[in-house]
């Protein structure tokens, strides 16, 4: 499992209370001499969380049917030499997940009646992800960067599905698009073919209809509403693909050339540049309403108001330290909630579980370091009314 978007997000809170959920979180590195060290890291997280599940009332079958499916991991070599910069691994009964993702997290095990998901809020929000798609006449490529790093997507499946459904109708000299598999290199054919210049009415039609499904299915990956793309490609590429989209956060402006000879480095750097003031703005906004708001009674850093106004949908934006967890327990009968000097038997990450209750109402949820928080507090929250 690869693509983080809303989804997959609410289908890891959807396992709230089904049964003990385990959540993992790591730095990896990559290529193929690192692969033992990314297993090894992993499976010190997969003791460390088997130590946990001892507070859980799971007979050795049960136990040993949970982790198998983290367990078979451990020893798949060519695995683990395919990594992001971190890996997130989500685990309970009948739900396996994982991530490989540009960010780098610090090590983490969690094993509580629900899954810990903070951490993967800096990707949906301020500095989050975006996405670089890339056309050419010989080429299509799905690039997923932050403001750090880049790295290329595999789409065949796509295409793969676009050719089941519409080849039988294409002519062959229409079947000449491509795109690469990037963790293999292979190529899949896919369906546009042009010679430069203007594009005639008849190529035209075949690429709307290309083009539309690529819109589709590209909102099916990783939710409209989630992160940018810009294109990189050509004028003429360019108008034909925004006609054809209706993807709300496909930017105006796009990488003009040719990209089939930019390196993905090149086409992050050009990227950042046109989505940077975007996710700025839209962080600093968000920071500057929480401030002008402070002392009305429409903002709180306090737990014991955040955790309920969570429940009840009150939360426009929640700002959190993924790296500060206070423990405790909520009750959403009396609304009160109660603090711990740590994780004990049955409680929670309270910060976690106002920021899981903020995105199932639609707020906004803010990850960021102490430092870049608009007050000191590890949480803070501009509340709807």
């Amino acid at each position: 499992m690869e693509v983080l978007n809303r989804e997959e997000i609410k289908k890891l809170l959807g396992q709230r209370g089904l049964g003990p959920c385990i959540s993992l979180y790591m730095p990896t590195q990559k290529g193929r001499e690192k692969a033992r060290e990314n297993a090894i890291r992993f499976k010190n997280l997969v003791t460390e969380a088997e130590r946990k599940l001892e507070n859980f009332d799971l007979d050795n079958q049960d136990l040993k049917q949970l982790l198998e499916p983290a367990k078979k991991l451990i020893d798949d070599s060519y695995f683990w030499s395919k990594q992001s910069d971190g890996f997130a691994y989500f685990l309970a009964p009948d739900l396996s997940r994982f991530y490989r993702l540009p960010v780098e997290f610090e090590e983490l095990s969690v094993v509580r009646h629900s899954f810990h998901i903070k951490p993967l809020f800096s990707l949906l929000a301020s500095d989050g992800q975006f996405y670089v798609l890339a056309l050419s006449q010989k080429d299509a490529r799905l690039l997923r960067g932050t403001s750090l790093m880049i790295e290329e997507i595999d789409i065949s499946d796509v295409i793969q599905k676009f050719e089941e459904k519409f080849a039988t109708e294409l002519p062959e000299q229409f079947l000449q698009f491509h795109t690469r598999a990037p963790a293999t290199g292979d190529v899949r054919s896919a369906i546009y073919h042009g010679h430069g210049g203007e594009i005639d009415s008849y190529q035209k039609e075949k690429l709307l209809k290309y083009f539309r499904f690529i819109d589709r299915e590209l909102q099916v990956k990783f939710d409209q509403t989630a992160a940018p793309i810009v294109l990189a490609c050509v004028d003429n590429l360019f108008s034909t693909y925004r006609e054809a989209s209706k993807y709300s956060l496909l930017f105006e402006k796009g990488i003009k050339g040719n990209p089939e000879h930019m390196s993905a480095q090149e086409l992050h750097q050009k990227a950042w540049d046109i989505v940077r003031p975007y996710f700025e703005q839209k962080q600093e906004e968000a920071k500057a309403h929480y401030r002008e708001l402070a002392g009305t009674g429409k903002t709180s850093n306090d737990l014991a108001d955040v955790v309920p106004a969570s429940f009840h949908g009150r939360i426009s934006d929640i700002f959190v330290t993924p790296g500060v967890q206070q423990w405790g327990n909520y009750d959403p009968e009396t609304e009160m909630v109660q603090l711990s000097e740590g994780p004990l038997t049955g409680n929670e990450d309270l910060i976690d579980l106002a920021a899981a209750e903020t995105f199932m109402h639609n707020g906004n949820v803010y990850a960021m370091n102490s430092e870049q928080m608009p007050d000191q507090s590890p949480v803070c929250a501009v509340y709807r009314w």
